[in-house]
């Protein structure tokens, strides 16, 4: 086995850090890839006029319908923000606007982003808003009626889970 001499020891110690360092970039790279903001123009806009932040915003979205806007569920929730058509019926009535293209993403993402923002209000806390816009207001309320907290459904308790791990991707690949 012959020696490397020194000048190509330090050029191949080089490449190798270089490698390194360009792997850690791709990494980030990557995840920011599985953890788009698509429709950014209507989230930016929305989270702001709701006062929502947007890593909530694309978090919904992400795990509600993974970016699709047609996405259309076994219970019939539609579009990015998976509303369901009577939930969509009752925002835009309480905003006395008339309903328009629930799968339109700008129009999904506005009643959304409001919805989570009533939520917010309501409960003053970010899991029990998520909590209320997966299982429902009346949940909630029942849940929280007896003075501790406790998440009683299993698909309720796997979206919370799933979207703190969400969020937290967000908030560290965007929004440090």
């Amino acid at each position: 086995m012959k020696n490397l001499n020194l000048p190509k020891a330090l050029a191949l110690l080089s490449a190798v850090v270089l490698c390194l360092c360009l792997v850690g970039g791709a990494s980030n790279y990557f995840q920011r890839l599985h953890y788009p903001r698509e429709f950014s123009e209507h989230v930016r806009k929305y989270a702001r006029e709701f006062s929502v932040p947007e890593y909530i915003v694309y978090s919904v979205i992400k795990v509600e319908s993974d970016f699709d806007a047609l996405a259309v569920s076994k219970k019939g929730a539609c579009g990015l923000m998976q509303l369901m058509p009577s939930t969509y019926g009752w925002l835009t009535e309480t905003r006395k606007e008339e309903m328009g293209d629930i799968f339109s993403p700008g129009e999904n993402i506005r009643y959304g982003t409001y919805y989570l923002s009533m939520l917010y209000k309501r409960y003053g806390d970010w899991t029990y808003a998520l909590c209320a816009y997966n299982a429902g207001m009346g949940n909630v309320d029942r849940w929280l009626s007896d003075g501790h907290f406790e998440i009683e459904l299993a698909e309720t308790q796997n979206y919370v889970k799933k979207l703190e791990v969400v969020i937290g991707k967000y908030k560290s690949l965007y929004y440090r």
